[in-house]
């Protein structure tokens, strides 16, 4: 990479060695090409120069510490599945994997905090907040191999944001190492601290440009009673949003509400070998996957079952009216724990049922009224350009949050395809624009989108951006190249 040292290079592996002894390690092909990149096929380099994984915060500073001092590009890795390449190292750069700090470091029920390790998993957390009553709130597909920091890293949203918000609001105190080696302490236990700026919001979002987090101090939250959950077949695009604001307009607490067009639902049927989804014996141009919290109740057992019946009597109310209406083709709804996890799955299986069709992802975001406008001229626009290209979409209505794929036909070459989908870029993210949307929603900027980052940020705004990158990382060794388009 231009103006760094390469990773490889003999002497400074002899100084990493010393610093953190040689079981940590990797240099062999198959772990360079494992850990160098995300999930991200963006037609760039896969190029690491060595791989640390340390065992310690201490080796950690150790390793930032001395690249600082050579000059050596640093690319911090987590799970490593985001869809942006902001993990990716194209230069020799060493690639920080954090998977050996993995520890639940203390989960303390009566604050509702959780504190850990950056390389503990989402799931992990999951579970750990479970075991004391309580819930890691932010949830989404890839949550047994995403790690908690990189989560933190990319701001992550996930499919309850429409309840609970955004990885940012689940976030009380961060550790984190900079480019120095320094380790800095940010927020804490503290409900209240009204002391001046907020540093720890700057690494939440910051992919790995300013500083390494090593640990974390998680907000929980107290879980619903239980949960309803309901899978739909929608006669159109215009019934989604219809339907999105019957559940938002009744007396329901709507925990999730997401989407995914004919293209997705028939990609897992077939990606499973199944003659249809599930209890669905009509499929519409459009899905819709709901889910409801029942009630808490109060008093005895019989009132809190009544207020759980309750939200799933209104619930099957509002689908029957939707489809004596025609908005809703067919619906089922779970009875039960084993059944929503079925209903769950039909959602969280398109990425895995896609990734062997290689599909060129887009994330971003919209104002939720102009989704269903904007998906239409989406699709009208890769007709036009790509009519070989299948184009599918699915995501999060109630946040606004579209994933749009283009998947690569078979027999055509990859490269080829990239190029096709590369070219189609600036008109999907011109309509971004157009919609006064964003071109990243949960998933950062990395290397995929920084050329597009001035169609949702002011050119004021990245150059206050590029000035706070400078103040935290003044050589730029941290994940260099991701994020800020290459100056002009």
């Amino acid at each position: 990479m231009p103006g760094f040292r390469r990773a490889d290079d003999p002497d400074f592996l002899a100084a990493l060695r010393e610093r953190i002894g040689e079981a940590q390690l990797r240099s062999q092909p198959e772990d360079l090409a494992y850990y160098g990149a995300d999930r991200c096929k963006g037609g760039w380099p896969v190029a690491p120069g060595v791989i640390a994984l340390p065992r310690t915060v201490e080796q950690v500073q150790a390793i930032v510490e001395l690249c600082a001092a050579r000059g050596v590009a640093i690319v911090p890795s987590g799970g490593r599945t985001g869809l942006t390449g902001a993990a990716t190292a194209t230069g020799k750069e060493l690639v920080l994997s954090l998977e050996r700090l993995d520890a639940i470091l203390e989960v303390d029920a009566t604050s509702r905090l959780l504190r850990c390790q950056a390389g503990a998993t989402v799931e992990a957390v999951q579970q750990a907040a479970a075991g004391v009553g309580l819930e890691y709130p932010v949830d989404f597909a890839a949550k047994g191999s995403a790690h908690i920091a990189g989560s933190v890293a990319t701001n992550a949203g996930g499919v309850k944001v429409i309840r609970h918000g955004l990885t940012r609001d689940w976030v009380s105190g961060l550790e984190v190492v900079l480019a120095s080696g320094e380790r800095l302490s940010l927020g804490g236990e503290l409900i209240k601290n009204n002391t001046g700026y907020d540093l720890r919001q700057l690494f939440i979002g910051s992919e790995g440009t300013l500083g390494v987090i090593v640990e974390l101090t998680l907000k929980l939250a107290q879980p619903a009673p239980g949960h309803e959950v309901a899978l739909c077949s929608l006669r159109d695009d215009e019934a989604l949003l219809e339907l999105f604001s019957r559940l938002r307009a009744a007396p329901l607490t709507l925990s999730a509400f997401e989407c995914f067009d004919r293209g997705c639902i028939d990609r897992v049927i077939a990606h499973r070998g199944v003659a249809q989804a599930g209890p669905l014996a009509e499929l519409g141009p459009m899905q819709a996957l709901i889910e409801i919290e029942r009630g808490a109740g109060e008093g005895s057992d019989d009132e809190r079952d009544d207020a759980e019946d309750t939200s799933r009597d209104r619930l099957l109310e509002l689908l029957a009216d939707a489809q004596d209406e025609g908005l809703v083709l067919d619906a089922a709804l779970a009875a039960g724990e084993a059944q929503a996890r079925e209903l769950w799955a039909w959602r969280e299986d398109i990425s895995e049922s896609l990734h062997p069709h290689t599909p060129h992802k887009a994330d971003v975001a919209v104002p939720v009224r102009e989704v269903v406008r904007f998906v239409g001229r989406w699709r009208a626009a890769v007709a036009e350009a790509l009519p070989e290209i299948p184009a599918l979409c699915f995501g999060h209505v109630g946040d606004g949050n579209l994933h749009l794929n283009l998947l690569c036909p078979e027999g055509m070459a990859l490269e080829d395809f990239l190029a096709r989908c590369h070219s189609f870029d600036p008109t999907l993210y011109g309509l971004v624009r157009d919609h006064r949307g964003s071109v990243s929603a949960e998933h950062g900027i990395g290397l995929l989108k920084r050329d597009y980052l001035g169609h949702t940020r002011s050119a004021r705004e990245v150059e206050i951006m590029r000035a706070i990158k400078q103040v935290f990382d003044p050589t730029g060794v941290l994940n260099p190249g991701k994020l800020f388009p290459p100056r002009s």
